[in-house]
C-alpha cells in the first residue's frame, strides 16, 4: 500500500443514493441534478479536477434529503435543493 497527499484542493461529495421508493433517499430530491450542476460549475470555472465534485452512492443520511459534504472544510449540508447550488458554488467552487 502507498500513501499520498490528497491530489485535490477541495472535494465535494453529493449523495445520489436511490432507494427506488422503498425508503427515503437523496435521489428523491433531485440529487443527480444537483451533482451535475455543481460539477458543471466547477468545469466552467476551470477548477475541475482541482476542486473535485463527485457522487457518493450513500452518505447514510437519507432522511435528511440531499446531503453534500465538503473537505477539507469538514462540513455537511443537509436538505440541499437546486436553489442552493449557486450558494454552494460561491462558498466552495473557488480558488
Amino acid at each position: 500500500m502507498e500513501q499520498h497527499d490528497v491530489p485535490y484542493q477541495r472535494q465535494i461529495f453529493v449523495c445520489t443514493n436511490d432507494n427506488h421508493g422503498e425508503k427515503p433517499s437523496c435521489c428523491d430530491h433531485a440529487s443527480k441534478e444537483i451533482f451535475a450542476k455543481l460539477r458543471a460549475i466547477a468545469k466552467e470555472r476551470g477548477l475541475h479536477p482541482k476542486v473535485r465534485v463527485a457522487q457518493a452512492t450513500c452518505l447514510g443520511q437519507c432522511a435528511h434529503g440531499v446531503t453534500v459534504m465538503v473537505y477539507p472544510e469538514n462540513v455537511w449540508h443537509k436538505k440541499v435543493r437546486m436553489e442552493d447550488v449557486n450558494i454552494l458554488a460561491e462558498m466552495y467552487i473557488k480558488e
